[in-house]
């Protein structure tokens, strides 16, 4: 099977052999048998395995839409392992969770994300992979029509896509060049410079901070959520560009079975762009085709959506 090729499994099934090594995509049967929801992953042109994993599965309402993706650190060893653990352990915490209901205020929301990558890294660190005990970067997105979540720990992003505005990217990287930018460096020279990627954050072997940076807004008409790895957004740093290209692959893309774009051939075109380009990583693709967002007023001067801190 095709490593961009999605997989129908349990939530307790890591999937089958492909020819890349064990499959990158978590899928739960509920989450599969939605037409809103796309995934797919690919290890590139330069890498021999895939480091990235994809987890994603619903609530059992079928409100709340659950995106991670992790990266593994490709300089420690059980990187590919690093990932999947952290992404199913993350996934299936955050699932659980929402049979409690989603967090009302902020404290509850950053404890719930917090819980859930404590509990990621905790697996890692408890289950090393033979070669050892590697380590990755991880978002996490909760997503329903009321209000998207988002978490992350590392460069792995997420996107807000409207259907008219702007795009919006709503992680904030733990890198080198970040932490620059944030003492007031351009971004373009931050991002120009040497080791202007190298993480400051990541889960698994040798982490010391695991606090995640969380953000709540509340979508206000239909669009895309995207939860991407490295191996998408180098290619395309600018969101309203990454928006434009999402627009493009969903209007050329043929209708799913609701008879709208079809969210699995837009994320397989967007990892078949990455490559493209050059495919010089592993490129993960997670989407949420937010349909049934009603159209509302934009937020007050008084209460802009903003990170939940």
């Amino acid at each position: 099977m095709h490593s961009s090729e999605r997989q129908l499994m349990t939530t307790s099934d890591i999937g089958s052999a492909t020819p890349h090594g064990t499959a990158r995509i978590r899928i739960s049967q509920a989450a599969g048998s939605r037409a809103d929801i796309g995934v797919a992953t690919d290890v590139g042109l330069r890498h021999p395995t895939n480091q990235d994993f994809a987890a994603v599965d619903v609530d059992r309402d079928g409100c709340h839409v659950v995106l991670v993706v992790a990266d593994g650190v490709s300089s420690t060893d059980g990187a590919e392992d690093a990932a999947r653990t952290a992404a199913t352990t993350a996934c299936d915490y955050l699932t659980a969770a929402l049979a409690q209901g989603l967090p009302v205020s902020d404290d509850a929301v950053i404890s719930l994300f917090g819980r859930a990558v404590q509990r990621a890294h905790q697996a890692v660190v408890d289950n090393p992979a033979p070669e050892g005990t590697g380590a990755c970067t991880l978002v996490s997105a909760i997503c329903s029509v009321d209000r998207i979540l988002v978490a992350n720990v590392g460069d792995t992003r997420a996107y807000w896509f409207p259907a008219d505005g702007a795009a919006r990217r709503l992680t904030v990287d733990d890198s080198v060049a970040q932490a620059q930018i944030d003492m007031g460096m351009s971004r373009e020279e931050a991002e120009a410079g040497a080791g202007a990627h190298a993480i400051t954050k990541w889960i698994g072997a040798r982490a010391t901070d695991l606090e995640p940076r969380v953000l709540s807004i509340r979508p206000r008409m239909p669009g895309w959520v995207m939860v991407c790895s490295d191996g998408l957004w180098n290619h395309v740093p600018d969101p309203t560009d990454l928006a434009g290209l999402v627009g493009h692959y969903a209007a050329a893309a043929a209708p799913g079975a609701d008879g709208r774009p079809d969210p699995d051939a837009v994320a397989a075109a967007l990892t078949e762009f990455a490559n493209a380009q050059g495919g010089f990583d592993n490129v993960t693709v997670a989407l949420w085709r937010a349909d049934d967002v009603p159209v509302r007023p934009e937020a007050s001067p008084s209460s802009p959506d903003a990170p939940v801190e």
